[in-house]
Parts: structure tokens; sequence; C-alpha cells
């Protein structure tokens, strides 16, 4: 019998919140405020992870080792904050998810049908690249 840390499988392919969570930390480390605040302005606004589900989603990176705990910054007169970290482990499984994507996104793009119908924003995206859905924390629009 073995004791120590409990580990749990990353359940794939990963949710909307988790995904992104990995995304913003693989540029930096971020607490939970700067998580929410920066997955909003990534996704230009589509996309809102509220309190419950980004808490949930990082208790469940926690324990499943694709992020870790960095710090904890204590401001005076504010609360202690922690501070996350994107793991090697979280790496590998972003890049494997960011692969599988990627492959979706090819084959859709080979179904004119869903990318190319020849009308304006038929693709779901504007001339720069972006999504004109908006799409709730589980990627729905």
């Amino acid at each position: 019998m073995s004791h120590g840390t409990h580990t749990f499988p990353v359940p794939l392919p990963l949710t909307h919140p988790i995904y992104h969570i990995l995304l913003v930390l693989a540029a930096g480390e971020r607490h939970g405020y700067g998580l929410r605040r920066e997955i909003t302005a990534c996704t230009g606004g589509r996309m809102r992870v509220g309190n419950g589900s980004l808490y949930r989603s990082i208790d469940a990176m926690l324990a499943t080792g694709l992020i870790g705990e960095a710090r904890v910054v204590i401001d005076e007169g504010a609360a202690a904050r922690r501070v996350f970290q994107l793991t090697d482990l979280g790496e590998r499984i972003a890049r494997a998810e960011t692969e599988r994507l990627v492959h979706l996104v090819t084959v859709a793009r080979r179904t004119p049908r869903l990318w190319d119908d020849g009308t304006e924003g038929a693709r779901g995206v504007d001339g720069a690249g972006r999504v004109l859905l908006s799409m709730d924390a589980r990627g729905i629009p």
C-alpha cells in the first residue's frame, strides 16, 4: 500500500473552462480572479467563467496534477490569493487537446455545409478569425 498524494485520471476531452485555464496558465502564473479576467479577455467576452465553475475546475485540475499552486500572495487589507501555475502534465494535456481540436476543425473545413456555404458569417468567424457565436462555459452557443 502506498502513501502520498492521490492522483485522478484526467477526463478527456477537456471541459471548456479547464482548457481555457490551461491556455491562460501556459502564458504565466495567475490567481483565480486573474484567470477569470484573462479568459473573458482572450475570448473577447464570449466566455465568462463564474466563481463556482472556476474553482470546481481548479480543484479538479489540482487533484489531477494539471496545475499546481505556485504560492500564496497576501496583500495588505485583502484576502490571501492562491497563485496557480501549469505543470508539465498540464502542458502535455493542453497540447494534446489543442491537437484534437485542430483535427476537428480540419475535418469541419472539409464539410462545405458547416464551413463554406458562401453566406456572410457562415463559418461563425469574422475576418480576423474571431468566433461570432457567443458561448456559455460549456461551449454551447
